[in-house]
């Protein structure tokens, strides 16, 4: 009879407070994205103006065979590209420095802060600055330009092929500057 009133009081219990209460809906979760550790190949073929090193878990593609100009960095299982434009200086560096400040704060709408970093690595000439982008919406979190003031500009910015939640994706984009500066760092003009 004892234990007969304990689940008496105990179911009772449970029903009082589980009926007090609102139901509180969980909060949207994300997928689990898993980072690769970091090792890099070198893209030098003579066909560039350039070499550098880049994850090997990227792949180069050239959307344009007969432009070699153009390359993209794709990282497929993050749905990301870098794409790269290299410009064979052919008027004032200030135009190829304008054009990429307009390009990077075409993101103000979205972005909480555009925040500039220098690239000085002098002793392979090559300067610049890294844009990063600050905002959850903002369609690219990352732009950049080097060049080394005579010859050489190389453009980059940094995509994603889904719908921008750059809060979601911080481990993703942290990754890939660091990808980023690697390749910036490993950067030789020839």
């Amino acid at each position: 009879m004892r234990f007969r009133t304990y689940l008496i009081f105990l179911l009772s219990t449970l029903f009082v407070v589980s009926c007090s209460d609102e139901p509180i809906p969980k909060p949207v979760g994300y997928f689990r994205i898993d980072i690769p550790d970091h090792s890099y190949k070198t893209q030098d073929t003579n066909a560039l103006p350039f070499s550098f090193r880049y994850a090997d878990y990227a792949r180069i593609d050239m959307p344009d065979a007969n432009n070699k100009d153009w390359m993209n960095i794709v990282y497929p299982q993050f749905k990301a590209k870098i794409y790269l434009t290299y410009f064979r200086m052919d008027t004032a560096l200030s135009k190829y420095i304008n054009d990429c400040y307009t390009m990077t704060y075409k993101h103000t709408s979205k972005a909480t802060n555009i925040e500039p970093e220098a690239v000085l690595i002098p002793n392979h000439n090559v300067y610049g600055l890294i844009y990063y982008i600050e905002g959850s919406e903002t369609a690219s979190p990352l732009n950049f330009y080097v060049t080394d003031s005579v010859d050489n500009f190389l453009r980059g910015s940094l995509y994603f092929n889904l719908e921008p939640n750059n809060d979601s994706l911080a481990p993703v984009i942290r990754s890939i500057e660091t990808d980023i500066d690697t390749l910036l760092q490993s950067l030789r003009w020839r």
